[in-house]
């Protein structure tokens, strides 16, 4: 290893583990300067790791702050992971105010970088250390890259290989976006297994802005979709649907022991006339996306979470959960001053508030871009132990009848851009002889999903498109040797 390229190392080294360095924006644009200089082919393994660990952990924190400083100030310090959901999705005041050139040059330089992540990978020597974290590595690149190729790739090479209990997880949370539904199952049954294996996936959905696996893997159980065929990777999409309109209409009210609880919310929703149909107010954050066989959606509630669920063509059901210490404001701002310090809580002093949120809504046959169906929203608190449950620790779990209203757009879609983007890698891997051939095969694949898509088409705005960069898997906190 060169002189330069050990001093790079260091640099690595000391920003991912020395929290003062980490706020040091000027070095964080210096290290990134030199790795986007760095030849794969003359790079060693160590380095071709650390660089791609800190382009993926660089640009979660900038798809986490784009719009909203982080509390602390920092650049990589993980400060954005305190923001509230709110604060991610706009301008952390809720102006909704998006700086779009920010936006576009964010996504642009993500894509880029890790184009060079994806090469930097390419480790030699199968049974290496170093070829196992990359093949680990590769998951997260590839679905930042929106590219099914790729993430089916990197996904076949994980698999084919005794995985250890982290690869497990890693190949679980991999195997819905690609909807490699008989996988996920084997998967999360060896997970169920291990210690405090799927609480660890849900823990981190919490953490950062990832899927809740957890709740995918629940889903898949629901539909069966074991059963399901397998999809390819030239079928798999990843679009952006804006919400144009949703209504809501009250059902009924559970408070599970405590029905009194029950009757008195009855009295005030009826006092109030919340009965009939209504609109959601200012719902223009709320996006549905497509990620290969993957729903997401972010919820319209008051405390506005991450729902996840297997894409149907015709259905979307998606389930999100979070949880939150239930306290008054000031102690709140103690407490994050307190972890700031690295001083972290009793859960045994704190009540614990967990929201619940549920989409089950069947496309209209007739209006495709309307979609109808049942709305969940739970809430409960989890005592510490040794406090004793009254009606003000009550659950209250409320149903709503439910029209989600999908805005349409004639234009070149994204899903189509990805698309031509994933024909050109699998064409790049065609044999000259048939291009001919190849193209025309492709040409009438392309314009049969266009035709199905015309149904159903999107139009990207501001804030669905910070949500959208916010996405990214568990794997930033992999370490490196």
């Amino acid at each position: 290893m060169s002189k330069s390229d050990q001093a790079l190392l260091a640099d690595i080294s000391t920003m991912m583990s020395d929290a003062q360095e980490a706020a040091n924006d000027e070095k964080i644009d210096e290290i990134m300067s030199k790795i986007r200089n760095l030849n794969p082919n003359k790079t060693s393994d160590q380095l071709r790791l650390a660089s791609c660990h800190f382009m993926t952990m660089y640009h979660t924190r900038k798809a986490m702050t784009i719009g909203t400083p982080s509390p602390d100030g920092s650049g990589m310090g993980g400060g954005g992971q305190l923001m509230s959901a709110t604060g991610m999705m706009d301008g952390g005041d809720g102006s909704n105010q998006i700086d779009m050139e920010a936006v576009e040059s964010f996504k642009a330089a993500q894509r880029t970088d890790m184009e060079l992540g994806w090469r930097l990978l390419d480790i030699k020597g199968s049974n290496s250390h170093a070829a196992r974290t990359a093949r680990v590595l590769k998951i997260e690149v590839a679905q930042r890259l929106e590219d099914s190729f790729k993430l089916e790739e990197a996904f076949k090479e994980l698999m084919g290989r005794q995985l250890s209990e982290e690869e497990t997880m890693v190949a679980f949370t991999a195997a819905p976006f690609l909807g490699d539904w008989k996988a996920m199952l084997k998967l999360g049954t060896k997970i169920e297994k291990m210690p405090g294996g799927l609480e660890q996936l849900h823990m981190m959905s919490l953490q950062l802005p990832i899927p809740d696996f957890t709740l995918i893997y629940e889903l898949v159980k629901e539909h069966s979709l074991n059963k399901k065929k397998k999809q390819s990777p030239e079928e798999l999409r990843w679009d952006l649907f804006n919400v144009e309109k949703i209504r809501v209409k009250f059902k009924n009210v559970d408070c599970g022991d405590f029905p009194e609880k029950r009757q008195e919310l009855l009295d005030e929703i009826q006092k109030q006339g919340e009965m009939e149909w209504e609109d959601v107010p200012n719902c223009s954050h709320v996006h549905v996306k497509r990620m290969g066989a993957l729903c997401q959606a972010v919820s319209f509630g008051e405390v506005p979470m991450m729902l996840n669920g297997p894409w149907f063509d015709d259905l979307i059901h998606v389930k999100g959960r979070t949880e939150m210490p239930l306290m008054p404001e000031e102690e709140q701002i103690k407490m994050q001053q307190q972890m700031q310090y690295g001083q972290m809580p009793s859960p045994d002093s704190m009540t614990i508030l967990v929201q619940e949120e549920e989409w089950n809504l069947q496309q209209d046959p007739s209006t495709p871009t309307i979609y109808r169906g049942s709305y969940t929203l739970k809430q409960r608190p989890e005592l510490p132990p040794g406090k004793t449950k009254t009606s003000e620790h009550a659950p209250v779990n409320m149903s709503f009848e439910c029209e989600v209203h999908l805005k349409t757009h004639k234009s070149l879609t994204s899903e189509n851009k990805t698309r031509a983007s994933n024909e050109d890698h699998k064409d790049s891997k065609e044999d000259e002889n048939d291009e001919g051939t190849h193209a025309d095969e492709e040409e009438q694949n392309r314009s049969s999903a266009n035709e199905k898509n015309d149904k159903v088409e999107n139009i990207e705005s501001t804030d669905d498109k910070v949500k959208d960069e916010s996405l990214v898997t568990e794997f930033d906190g992999l370490e490196l040797d």
